[in-house]
């Protein structure tokens, strides 16, 4: 049986202002469910929950039903204008608590994770790193996520430079928020040309990383990011075989 992949998913409320008059809706992009799909995995979406809801059980029961964890970005949030993007936390707080739940559980259990976007910066925040409180500028392109906008350099000595097999990625970009610095017991392992950390890694883990780009976007064309989707559920699979054999 192939591997489940958990991923994380936006309400439509705290993104797109929607009224709670029909509920909103809970969603992500499809290029995230395909990309997952198309790496021989099974995606399965994982909502928000109700703040009333004993988050930490329901995080540790979605931890033990998947093999790997899937956080996406910020699902093309419109309630905010780019220069006037608050806190995380602040952005989309049901979703905020339930992933801190979330990762933490997945971050024990050393289950393979992978945070694109929001999702990276969500690791980096609830794990002990920080976002910068500035707005930044040149990186967010207009075109197709399909189309690489910058370069990112990447450590010769990381995890992360194993799986993509190169030091020099062309990537998407869509953010004006950065991680200022990792959490203890990551290290950043991708800069972009204008020094903005573009990817951590978890040292001690067999596979949590966070990236700043949206591979899955990339995902149809380019090799690297479907090898980097490759060695995630490859990861997925190993560690789902090694929990059937305890």
């Amino acid at each position: 049986m192939r591997p489940v992949i958990g991923i994380s998913t936006a309400w439509s409320v705290e993104t797109w202002g929607d009224t709670l008059e029909h509920g909103g809706y809970i969603y992500c992009g499809s290029y995230y469910i395909f990309a997952v799909a198309r790496s021989n995995a099974i995606p399965m979406m994982v909502p928000p929950v109700p703040e009333e809801t004993n988050l930490q059980e329901m995080a540790k029961k979605v931890i033990d039903l998947v093999d790997g964890l899937l956080l996406t970005g910020g699902g093309d949030a419109k309630r905010f204008k780019p220069e006037e993007m608050p806190p995380l936390k602040v952005q989309q707080p049901l979703r905020y608590e339930f992933e801190r739940h979330l990762i933490k559980e997945a971050f024990g259990k050393n289950l393979p994770t992978l945070g694109i976007c929001r999702g990276y910066q969500m690791i980096a925040e609830v794990l002990g790193g920080s976002i910068g409180e500035s707005i930044i500028s040149g990186h967010k392109q207009k075109g197709p996520g399909t189309q690489a906008f910058h370069g990112i350099k990447i450590d010769p000595k990381s995890k992360f430079y194993e799986i993509c097999g190169i030091d020099y990625w062309k990537v998407n970009s869509f953010h004006v928020q950065a991680v200022e610095s990792p959490p203890p017991g990551f290290r950043v392992v991708a800069l972009s040309d204008d020094g903005v950390i573009e990817g951590i890694e978890a040292i001690d883990k067999d596979f949590f990383i966070g990236v700043q780009f949206h591979p899955e976007e990339l995902f149809p064309v380019d090799q690297v990011a479907q090898k980097l989707f490759l060695k995630f559920i490859e990861a997925a699979n190993v560690y789902r075989n090694s929990m059937k054999s305890r």
